[in-house]
């Protein structure tokens, strides 16, 4: 499977037979200019490497059909892919059987985008796209499981935003969130989907990417950010 844009930039193979992983994956590298490759078995994975030559594997252990350890391990031993860089993702001890296979690196979940774009980083010079973001104190209703919770929006950016909160949903959550724009002349309610992708300790709480939000809803906070930040 590929995800992302096509073209001459780094391409990264990400392998996790969960679904919600892939996607957590790919919302922390949503703006950084890289293809995306996914595979949701080790011998899937071992298909696309020989077939696609990816920059880099993030290889999950825990897999049906051939874990990771395996997976690895093929991938080190065959000459067309024993050169691409591995990354090991798992939640289990398992680091000196990952390192044994051939893996270049280790990493424990869950993990948030800035160690895991730090960890990329030490094997691809991938560039992030840059994106304006500003200032505000709004209240943002957030829902999980059934649950509601009224916090506080104090930066936003058009692909996502931090709110101030002593609450510590996981990282990987998936939140409904509704808000208002301060001084919005459309007077539209944001609303959409979005995941965890960090926490913080300052202020206390957590930063998301939007998953879903609508082509309406998004061209909204694009304009109230462009506009609040040059001044208008």
């Amino acid at each position: 499977m590929e995800r992302g844009r096509t073209g001459s930039m780094h391409k990264i193979l990400l392998v996790d037979d969960m679904r919600s992983f892939l996607d957590l994956e790919a919302t922390f590298l949503s703006r950084a200019e890289c293809r995306l490759l996914t595979a949701a078995t080790g011998l899937e994975a071992i298909r696309v490497a020989r077939a696609e030559k990816p920059d880099l594997v993030v290889l999950d252990i825990e897999m049906p059909e051939m874990n990771g350890i395996q997976a690895c391990r093929i991938l080190k031993s065959d000459a067309a892919t024993s050169h691409i860089p591995v990354i090991v993702l798992t939640s289990m001890q398992m680091e000196d059987e990952a390192r044994r296979a051939g893996a270049n690196h280790f990493l424990r979940k869950p993990i948030d985008e800035p160690t895991f774009l730090a960890e990329v980083k030490r094997f691809l010079p991938i560039v992030e796209r840059t994106e304006t973001r500003v200032s505000l104190d709004t209240p943002v209703t957030l829902w999980r499981d059934g649950e509601t919770f009224e916090v506080r929006l104090v930066n936003l950016s058009r692909t996502g935003f931090y709110v101030e909160t002593s609450l510590r949903h996981p990282i990987g959550a998936r939140l409904e969130v509704s808000f208002s724009l301060p001084g919005d002349p459309s007077g539209k309610l944001i609303t959409g989907e979005a995941l965890v992708v960090r926490l913080g300790d300052e202020p206390p709480g957590f930063g998301c990417r939007f998953r879903q939000v609508s082509t309406g809803a998004r061209l909204v906070v694009e304009d109230w950010v462009e506009r609040v930040a040059a001044g208008r």
